[in-house]
């Protein structure tokens, strides 16, 4: 009797498990970027659903329909964010940047992907590595008089977490009102005590996820909030590569931590601002009572045109691989980026390639030593497509390199949380600050000058003189580039 039952139990399951399997494989045929990848899901799904239907449930979609629909509801019912948003746009169009000569249609069309325009009368600092970026942001922090706005990917529990968490205590005991996101996935080690200790001080911290119900988490734990964003009073904002732990002052596994961060203040703070609030709104759930912000600024004798770029999985066409690859296309004379992580998708490789036939020096540094193995095997597959390109692959050797900057000829430049990698690319929530300025070009140029100087060229001959099942293995990482 209990066999009989098994057996009818155990058939059931055999069919709707298929059943399920060939009806994901319609949204999979649908909604997969690309044809390699419908085929690779269609196939799986059909042929192994008891494996393949969960993954895609978790790894399958690559827009956030939940962030859309409030993103979406927002604009339809005309409400807080939406209407601040607009006002605050109206109120910078004094600073709107309108002679950018042959480089206004790409900051035009960039601007209407992002929803936002690029705005003078910014004043931008570099902050190289970490020491300098903590001491600036802890001294911002400090100073502030009304409010602190905090996101980052990763919130460690050792000394510099302690640091930073007794620095805004400190500030909520002065009535500084001060709001923090941090991602679940990427902060998992924070125990609850550390949050525990500042939501009793008054500080308002979520996780990104906020208290939405377990299951539906689960299935958009692939969704990662990667930025990186502390506002400081409406007036002074920081972007950058650095989360919070002792890692990023070289104090880690991998010993020396390369990084950069950017200080701005001018109008595009106020853009930042309003990226923190549109994800504040989404962990919080608390559309009825909005952040209480300052949306005033004062226009900087620096005068450079910066243009705030938030980009992630709700985007109507993935924004960032939209921007590198528009960055790509516009370069005359040199594209010089550095990322840790290069397994970029074959379209954005592809306009590398292109830009480098058309005789523009195309520089890729990335760092010797890897915190992640399967990036390092799948990056090892694009050595073959770059010299014969003019393509010069660059390792950082004096550590590991961590930094997302982007240089393009001698007038752009750009810092921000995104790397080449399908999760930048498509699925995580980034922030990158794209400024049109000769000078601030030249003070990035000059520090990756230094950054080339601490690296070495390498040779595609060091994939290609591998054995035959390394080269299976490389490729067999790359197949799982969308999970890495």
């Amino acid at each position: 009797m209990l066999q009989e039952l098994y057996d009818h139990s155990f058939y059931i399951l055999f069919v709707v498990m298929h059943a399920t399997g060939f009806a994901l494989s319609c949204p999979a045929l649908l909604h997969t970027q690309t044809p390699q990848g419908s085929i690779a899901w269609v196939i799986s799904l059909i042929c192994f659903p008891w494996i393949a239907v969960p993954l895609f449930l978790i790894l399958g979609p690559r827009r956030f329909d939940g962030y859309i629909k409030i993103r979406r509801n927002n604009l339809d019912k005309n409400d807080d964010l939406h209407n601040t948003s607009h006002s605050v746009e109206q109120k910078l169009k004094e600073c709107l940047a309108l002679d950018l000569g042959d480089r206004a249609s790409l900051f035009s069309s960039l601007g209407q992907l992002s929803n936002l325009s690029i705005y003078k009368g910014n004043a931008c600092r570099l902050l190289v590595d970490a020491q300098e970026a903590y001491a600036a942001i802890y001294e911002a922090i400090e100073h502030a008089q009304e409010y602190i706005l905090v996101e980052f990917y990763i919130i460690k529990n050792d000394l510099v977490g302690a640091t930073f968490r007794e620095l805004l205590l400190k500030c909520a005991a002065k009535g500084i009102r001060i709001y923090v996101i941090y991602d679940e996935i990427g902060s998992h080690k924070l125990p609850s005590g550390y949050i525990r200790s500042m939501r009793q001080a008054g500080i308002h911290i979520q996780p990104f996820y906020g208290k939405r119900f377990f299951l539906r988490n689960i299935v958009r734990v692939n969704f990662r909030d990667h930025r990186k964003i502390v506002v400081v009073d409406g007036k002074t904002a920081y972007v950058g590569g650095m989360n919070i732990g002792m890692d990023y002052i070289g104090k880690g596994e991998l010993g020396y931590w390369r990084d950069t961060f950017l200080e701005f203040t001018g109008p595009a703070v106020l853009q930042t601002q309003l990226a923190f609030l549109e994800n504040w709104h989404w962990s919080s759930e608390n559309l009825a009572n909005p952040i209480d912000v300052k949306w005033e600024f004062v226009r900087q004798p620096q005068d450079t045109p910066l243009l705030i770029i938030p980009s992630g999985p709700a985007d109507q066409v993935p924004l960032w691989r939209t921007t590198i690859i528009a960055l790509a296309n516009a370069a005359q004379k040199r594209l010089w980026i550095a990322s840790p992580y290069f397994v970029p998708d074959e379209a954005t490789f592809s306009s590398f390639q292109a830009a480098a036939l058309r005789g523009v020096d195309v520089r890729i540094l990335k760092p010797e030593k890897v915190d992640h193995a399967m990036i390092k095997f799948s990056s090892m597959t694009f050595l073959p497509g770059t010299v014969p390109f003019g393509i010069k692959i660059y390792h950082y050797a004096k550590g590991f390199m961590h930094q997302k900057v982007v240089l393009v000829d001698n007038d752009i430049a750009s810092v921000g949380t995104a790397n080449l990698d399908n999760r930048s690319l498509s699925l995580n929530f980034e922030i990158t600050a794209l400024a049109h300025d000769p000078t601030f070009a030249k003070k990035v140029a000059d520090m990756l000058e230094q950054d080339f100087a601490d690296a070495r060229l390498v040779s595609p001959d060091e994939y290609n003189s591998q054995s035959i099942p390394y080269k299976i293995i490389c490729n067999f990482f790359r197949l799982l580039a969308p999970v890495q």
